[in-house]
């Protein structure tokens, strides 16, 4: 069910960003200047759905960027699961070729003093 709505909100996202591409083809002046609007030191002339399609393509990397960061504890957390149950693993084998396992003629020679 959830792959359901994750495919059905992808495609909606999807068919509105073009909308927006195909609606807003003109130019607009881009600049980063805040303190001078009117006459901004560097000004770039952008169709508005660059601009538009840049920034959400910003906000995906830098969201799934934080994503991975908060993730960061859990992950470390499995990694050193996982190496404890590697060594766990060696010591048992270490113990199961320790162990001394009985031998047919000695069960026999047990069972026939009984």
């Amino acid at each position: 069910m959830a792959s359901l709505f994750r495919t059905l909100f992808f495609w909606a996202l999807a068919i509105a960003t073009a909308t927006i591409a195909v609606a807003n083809r003109n130019d607009v002046p881009f600049s980063l200047d805040p303190f001078n609007s009117a006459a901004p030191a560097i000004v770039l002339e952008l169709r508005l759905y660059w601009i538009i399609l840049g920034s959400a393509l910003i906000g995906i990397v830098l969201g799934g960027w934080s994503t991975w960061l908060a993730q960061a504890p859990v992950r470390q957390t499995l990694r050193e699961a996982e190496d404890k149950i590697r060594r766990l693993e060696r010591e048992v084998e270490v113990a199961q070729t320790i162990i001394v396992k009985p031998h047919a003629t000695s069960r026999a020679l047990d069972l026939s003093r009984a």
